[in-house]
């Protein structure tokens, strides 16, 4: 049945409701019919006006955490009223299955899921990207092709002024401003907003985001990144988010390198949690199996699944030693602990559990020696 038949047949419904067409046969496409003058015929219109939709690109451990709580959560600031999504992600099947769960949720948010960043960016004004490296950020919005800023180049100059950017993903900070820069140069901007918390911050939309770049964009971003975290700081200019970042898993990573004591573990984890080391990974990401800390249930009571992965843990690591040799500043035990994480990182054991799995390696290294 063709798009316009359908519309014959929708006239008269007074609520919005939800279409699932084939387009010749091979191409799905999910659009809303409302009152027969609200909407365009055509099969692949996507009904909500770009200044009122939002794009996420980057459905994976975090990101799908990350969008679940922003379309639960996020209202127009200045309508109170629900926005439409564009979707993107390099593996289809993450975008169907998160369609699909917000069709039976959230039937009324109209969703669409994009064939690429070039896509996301004709659709929406505020665009959000959650993907695991630098090469994967200048990928998705200056790369060639497809591209977010191949996207501005061909709409109107009022509609690039209003195009915001966020990256929530942890990666060199001369990436992120060179991207940033290019995207000022065409009227749009971007800022830096990386997230600590892991996946069950993600899940729980508990996250501490971080955000670099300027202040009048920090300040538009705000209403959408505080649908999805507990804490959201200004950080300063481009790249102060990513400063930020890097500085915080840094000082995790040494944090769980330090958990090696010879102390009974839940004497110790009781110890840190009532004395000054109190953190996170003490408190909610505790790596040793048997510790138990109230009513969490970190990755290590599941075999070190379904959290923060130890690639992009040493990733970060990598990060924060990078920033510090230009920086020219010395960090000893930091390097220690990315060379400690390197090996786990690449390995096929470790390199894709929670980063917490660390105890499980220098626990096994020292019943061998």
């Amino acid at each position: 049945m063709r798009a316009h038949d359908i519309l014959r047949q929708t006239t008269n419904l007074s609520r919005v409701q939800q279409w699932r067409l084939n387009a010749k046969d091979t191409v799905q496409y999910r659009f809303l019919l409302g009152t027969q003058n609200s909407f365009s015929t055509s099969a692949t219109a996507f009904s909500t006006d770009r200044s009122n939709t939002i794009g996420f690109i980057g459905l994976g451990a975090m990101g799908n955490h990350m969008f679940n709580n922003l379309v639960s959560r996020y209202r127009n600031p200045e309508s109170g009223n629900e926005v439409g999504f564009a979707l993107y992600d390099v593996n289809q099947a993450a975008v169907d299955k998160i369609i699909k769960y917000h069709d039976s949720e959230h039937p009324n948010v109209p969703l669409t899921s994009c064939s690429s960043p070039y896509d996301v960016a004709q659709k929406a004004s505020t665009i959000i990207s959650m993907v695991p490296t630098g090469k994967h950020v200048q990928d998705v919005y200056v790369g060639q092709g497809k591209s977010v800023l191949s996207a501005l180049k061909d709409i109107s100059q009022d509609q690039r002024a209003e195009t915001l950017c966020i990256d929530q993903s942890t990666i060199e900070q001369s990436i992120s401003k060179s991207v940033a820069l290019q995207l000022r140069q065409i009227g749009a901007d971007l800022v830096d907003a990386p997230v600590s918390g892991g996946v069950i911050g993600a899940e729980k939309g508990t996250l501490a985001i971080m955000v670099g770049g300027s202040k009048t964009s920090y300040d538009r971003s705000v209403p959408v990144l505080q649908s999805m975290a507990r804490k959201v700081t200004y950080c300063g200019d481009l790249g102060a988010g990513l400063a930020a970042k890097i500085s915080n898993n840094l000082l995790l990573g040494i944090t769980m390198l330090g958990l090696r004591l010879g102390v009974d573990p839940q004497v110790l984890a009781d110890i840190i949690n009532s004395s000054t080391g109190r953190c996170w990974s003490s408190e909610i990401n505790h790596p040793v199996p048997e510790v138990k800390v109230g009513d969490s249930s970190p990755p290590a009571h599941r075999n070190y699944e379904g959290g923060f992965v130890t690639k992009l843990a040493h990733k970060d690591l990598a990060l924060a030693i990078s920033a510090a040799e230009e920086a020219n500043v010395p960090l000893a035990v930091g390097r220690c602990v990315e060379e400690t994480y390197r090996p786990l990182a690449r390995s096929k054991e470790f390199g894709d559990r929670d980063f917490s799995v660390i105890y499980e390696a220098l626990d096994s290294l020292a019943r061998r020696q």
